[in-house]
C-alpha cells in the first residue's frame, strides 16, 4: 500500500510583537525620576557645602576642664551639620576620667553647643600611701577636693595603685559617706576612719577605738539597730567592746 503523499496544510504559527511602552508612559516615569535627582542632588551638596559645616564649637559646664581642650577632643570641627558624628564625639569625650555624661546641640547654621556633665569628688581611696580623690560611682580622678567634710576609706592591700579613670568599690563609698554623716547622731560616736579591704568590706574605726565592720550597705539600718542596742546592753553590763562584727544577720560577734 503506498504511502499518503498529498500535501497537508500545516497550522500558521504567528508571533505576536511585545507591546512597546507608550512615549507617554515613558515621558511620565521620567518625569518622576527628575524629582528625585533633584533632591539627591541637593542633598549631596548640602552635605559638602561649606556653609554648613562646623566652625564653632561653644563648651558648657566644663569646671575643671579647659573648654577648648574639650572642643579638640570631640574631633566635631568641619564636620557637616546634617551628619554630626556625635556618636563617635561623646566616646572621645566620655573617654575623660572627669567627664560624667555630655549631650550636644545643633546651632544652625555652624554651631555646635557641647555641654559636659564633670564628675563631683565625694571621697577619697587611700591605697599604698596615697589619697585619691574619687567620685559617687567610684571612678578615680586626677585632681578636686571633695566639697566638705568627706570620709577616707583606707583600702588594706599591698602593692596596688591607681590611675585616673580606674574604679574602687562604689558600695563602700556610698556606705562610707552615710555611715560618717549619720554615725553621731545614731549612735553618739564619730567616725575616725574607715578600712576596707576585698572579702571582708568595710569597717569602721569611731573616735573611742571601736572597731565595726560593717561588710556593705546591704540590711544598713537593721545594722545600725543592732549595733545600738549592743551598745547599750553592754554600757549597763559596764563592757566597752573593742570590735563589733555585723556581717551575719543576727550572729553578731564582738570582743
Amino acid at each position: 500500500m503506498s504511502k499518503d503523499r498529498s500535501p497537508r496544510q500545516r497550522p500558521e504559527t504567528t508571533t505576536s510583537p511585545k507591546p512597546r511602552a507608550s512615549r507617554g508612559v515613558r515621558w511620565r516615569l521620567f518625569l518622576a525620576v527628575i524629582p528625585l535627582l533633584v533632591v539627591a542632588g541637593a542633598t549631596y551638596a548640602a552635605v559638602r557645602s561649606p556653609y554648613l559645616t562646623v566652625q564653632e564649637i561653644r563648651v558648657e559646664g566644663a569646671a575643671t576642664l579647659d573648654p577648648v581642650s574639650v572642643a579638640d577632643l570631640s574631633n566635631l570641627t568641619g564636620s557637616s551639620m546634617l551628619t554630626l558624628p556625635t556618636g563617635q564625639a561623646r566616646d572621645n569625650l566620655l573617654a575623660i576620667p572627669a567627664v560624667k555624661a555630655v549631650s550636644f546641640e545643633r546651632g544652625w547654621p555652624q554651631t555646635v553647643t557641647i555641654r559636659v556633665e564633670e564628675r563631683v569628688p565625694v571621697a577619697f581611696w587611700s591605697v599604698g600611701g596615697y589619697d585619691y580623690a574619687v567620685d559617687e560611682e567610684g571612678v578615680v580622678l586626677a585632681a578636686g577636693t571633695p566639697n566638705g567634710p568627706a570620709p577616707r576609706i583606707v583600702e588594706q592591700v599591698q602593692g596596688k595603685s591607681l590611675t585616673p579613670g580606674d574604679r574602687v568599690h562604689p558600695d563602700a563609698v556610698a556606705f562610707a559617706r552615710r555611715i560618717m554623716a549619720e554615725s553621731p547622731r545614731f549612735l553618739n560616736e564619730s567616725v575616725q576612719m574607715l578600712e576596707y579591704r576585698a572579702g571582708i568590706g568595710v569597717t569602721v574605726v569611731f573616735h573611742g577605738g571601736m572597731r565595726v565592720t560593717f561588710g556593705d550597705e546591704r540590711s544598713y539600718e537593721y545594722k545600725i539597730a543592732v549595733l545600738s542596742e549592743l551598745l547599750d546592753n553592754l554600757t549597763r553590763q559596764g563592757v566597752a567592746p573593742k570590735a563589733v562584727d555585723l556581717r551575719f544577720g543576727e550572729r553578731v560577734t564582738y570582743e
